[in-house]
């Protein structure tokens, strides 16, 4: 039953990664990016985070290499895993701060981009992509409320 949870994950979070990347090329904005997939990776890290999300997100992360990375095979799944696992120490260890939520968002988003970081306009694509995914995922939090 395990396998096929992780098969059926999988299959979603690859799914998820490619809307992604379709989103992104059929808008054509070269100042921001709309990231479905790290808010994925950011609610599974903040909200659930287990074991059982590691071996989706390798494969996720080895499945974009293949098909859409010029970088080498493994870099994205080391990437999203590192995500992951910030997110998730960094929303445990910052709790007393009242903004520690949006401290956990901007670091993983931060490490979510790091393949940009070298293109002259980073800091203005950073921070238009940050609050445009931070507004999505805030008002997917008010939506989803207490219920989860």
């Amino acid at each position: 039953m395990t396998f096929f949870r992780n098969i059926l994950r999988s299959i979603y979070f690859v799914a998820v990664l490619f809307f992604e990347t379709l989103i992104n090329f059929l808008t054509g904005i070269d100042w921001m990016v709309i990231s479905p997939f790290f808010l994925l990776i950011y609610y599974i890290s903040v909200k659930s985070f287990s074991n059982n999300n590691i071996i989706p997100l390798v494969i996720s992360g080895l499945s974009y290499d293949i098909f859409l990375s010029e970088n080498y095979l493994g870099v994205y799944s080391i990437l999203f895993l590192i995500v992951a696992i910030v997110s998730n120490y960094i929303q445990k260890r910052v709790q007393s701060v009242s903004y520690q939520e949006f401290l956990s968002f901007t670091f993983g988003f931060l490490i979510y981009n790091t393949i940009n970081l070298l293109e002259t306009d980073f800091v203005s694509f950073f921070i238009s992509s940050l609050l445009i995914n931070y507004l999505i995922y805030f008002f997917y939090q008010r939506t989803l409320g207490n219920r989860v």
